[in-house]
């Protein structure tokens, strides 16, 4: 490896640097750029050369892959390539060792036990379903590479390998887990080298805490205090908008913030840097903020994508006379993304305050929270030839076909709606559950379990699902009207087929498996039976409406927050422990009944 691509920079308290340069003949793919280089946030030599030597031979790859054609990246995307090669997300184990009462033995012994469950629930997933577990990680990797606008194919010996590297990751971070809750005082450092040695690869090295700890110690050591008041003074007070958010986006990726928030971020900051200029940080005050909003205010909301604006500049925009000048609401989100770079700053020491800081338009508050269904709206859904239409026996208008709507004459495609079974259970599921939509979406056939007799849905947290929060793992008897409707047949039908999940139809997007159904209901049903409103009628308002009813039917406080996953009061969260019996459990929800709806006429199983 050539010394010269690892180089040093006191100005940044001798933080070391990966740099490369582009070779002559693919220059012209990076716009004349002739070398680039990436922070390595780290200023221990020994560390940061056996990172380069990783990231020497990735880098060399690329541009391999570039000569063949295989892949078309600029600069940008390879340092977002870089970026990842040098972390890797080990802040779930976190979750669960904060999530864990480490003050009772017993707190403890449940959360060992927890994870010893979904380790041998997924070592046996690997046993039994191999293939189906594979795609789910595939589909994971998908994601990541999409949101990167990476397109690698699914046979590739590349994919494959990352795939099985993710994979081997998941299955030592619950060793990792119960070093954490055990408190065995290993570090972050400890993980990361049993990561690298398990996988044969640095693929996802990072600097978590005590890797910054190092660099803190190292940097102190180096850089005298006469040397780190100017540093202070000079260096971080002359740093522009854009070079301090460059750190801050670095950072941002070791917090486990999501590529999709680091990009809102970046389009946001890149914004203002438009408007404002790349100004120096340490002397932006509420004025400029001020002037930024006011000329927000006079801009369309949407002039990077509108034809119309975004070949024009700013000042050439803000000649032309009748624009759709964006909303207050828009511009205070502008702001309160500025807010977060703005407050991160006055952390690192580069701002005393935040000019954003109480920056917000005034703008008058709407009522527009979710409320539950009332009798009528429910009679008016459920009303069985209406609610059979647009659910199990819904089709699309949208393609042509020989079939035309007898009313309407309009063509419709019978085959081409294929959720809805889906659409079916989800609404009922949601007034008898009180699930969130994503919980009832993404739900997997091995979370219908009985206890004592009784049918009862697992909500968890672990590699195929995810909750809100920690009080949202919880389980919830079935209620007798779902199966008197069918529903543990159509569960036991699904297992006979040898599906995983309930509703497999769903495939997962960014936010989970929810979108397709909101859609169905927030753009299509519920408009169209002029149920809906924005914000305040809604699918996830079966939510509101089963714990409405809950409520009205005296059930105790304390059963409805274990039902619908809400923070218990401070007794039952410390001692009470798991007080309410599975026959306790299956009564107080059982008192949930919609009397007005003829549930016969609903029965399709």
């Amino acid at each position: 490896m050539n010394p010269t691509k690892l180089i040093c920079s006191p100005d940044s308290g001798n933080t070391y640097y990966f740099r490369s340069y582009i070779p002559t003949d693919l220059i012209e793919h990076f716009d004349g750029v002739r070398q680039f280089r990436v922070s390595l946030k780290c200023a221990i030599k020994s560390r940061s050369f056996r990172i380069t030597k990783i990231l020497d031979v990735k880098v060399s790859s690329l541009f391999e892959e570039i000569r063949l054609g295989m892949k078309s990246l600029d600069i940008e995307q390879i340092k977002e390539i870089l970026r990842i090669e040098i972390r890797k997300q080990i802040l779930h184990s976190h979750r669960v060792r904060e999530g864990t009462d480490r003050w009772d033995d017993d707190g403890i012994k449940r959360s060992l036990d927890s994870i010893q469950k979904k380790e041998l629930s997924l070592k046996d997933r690997l046993k039994t379903d191999s293939k189906s577990y594979k795609e789910e990680v595939e589909s994971k990797l998908e994601g990541i590479l999409k949101s990167l606008d990476i397109h690698v194919e699914k046979n590739s010996l590349e994919f494959q390998k990352l795939r099985n590297n993710f994979i081997d990751l998941y299955l030592l971070r619950h060793d990792w887990m119960r070093e954490l809750v055990n408190q065995t005082g290993k570090s972050d450092d400890d993980f990361r080298e049993n990561a690298q040695e398990k996988i044969g690869m640095n693929l996802f090295p990072e600097l978590q805490e005590s890797s910054i700890e190092d660099f803190r110690k190292s940097a102190q050591q180096n850089v005298s205090k006469t040397k780190s008041e100017n540093l202070s003074s000079d260096s971080v007070g002359g740093q522009t908008f854009s070079e301090c958010a460059e750190l801050f986006y670095d950072r941002k990726s070791l917090e486990d913030t999501s590529p999709k928030e680091i990009q809102v971020l970046r389009q946001n900051i890149n914004d203002f840097i438009e408007v404002m200029g790349d100004v120096n940080v340490s002397n932006l005050t509420k004025g400029e903020v001020s002037e930024f909003i006011t000329i927000q205010s006079k801009l369309p909301s949407n002039r990077k994508k509108s034809p119309k604006y975004r070949d024009l500049s700013i000042p050439e925009i803000l000649k032309i006379e009748g624009i759709d000048s964006q909303s207050p609401q828009n511009i205070n989100k502008r702001l309160t993304k500025l807010s977060v770079f703005g407050n991160w700053c006055v952390r690192q020491g580069y701002l005393s305050e935040s000019p954003f800081k109480d920056m917000k338009l005034s703008v008058k508050k709407s009522n527009a929270e979710r409320k539950p269904f009332t009798a009528k709206e429910l009679r008016k859904i459920l009303a069985s030839e209406t609610y059979l239409k647009w659910t199990v026996d819904f089709k699309h208008r949208n393609n042509p076909s020989h079939n035309e709507d007898r009313n309407t004459k309009l063509p419709i495609q019978p085959s081409g709606a294929k959720n809805q079974m889906p659409y079916y259970w989800i609404f009922l599921l949601g007034i008898l559950s009180g699930m969130r939509t994503n919980e009832m979406c993404q739900l997997r056939l091995s979370d219908l379990r009985k206890e004592k007799g009784i049918w009862f849905i697992h909500v968890e947290d672990d590699e195929d699902t995810s909750v809100k929060t920690q009080n949202s793992v919880r389980k919830i008897p079935v209620h007798p009207k779902l199966i008197e409707l069918g529903f543990m047949q159509y569960v036991g039908n699904l297992k006979r087929k040898k599906k995983d999940r309930v509703f497999w139809e769903l495939t997962k997007s960014r936010d989970g498996y929810s979108k397709q159904v909101s859609r169905h209901y927030n753009e299509r049903f519920l408009p169209a039976l002029g149920v809906w409103k924005k914000n305040q009628k809604v699918l996830y308002c079966t939510r509101h409406t089963f714990i409405n009813k809950l409520y009205a039917e005296k059930v105790d406080e304390n059963v409805i927050k274990l039902l619908v996953g809400h923070e218990k009061e401070f007794t039952m969260k410390h001692y009470g422990g798991d007080p309410f019996s599975p026959e306790r459990l299956l009564e107080e929800i059982s008192k949930v009944n919609y009397k007005e709806i003829n549930w016969n006429k609903l029965k399709v199983i």
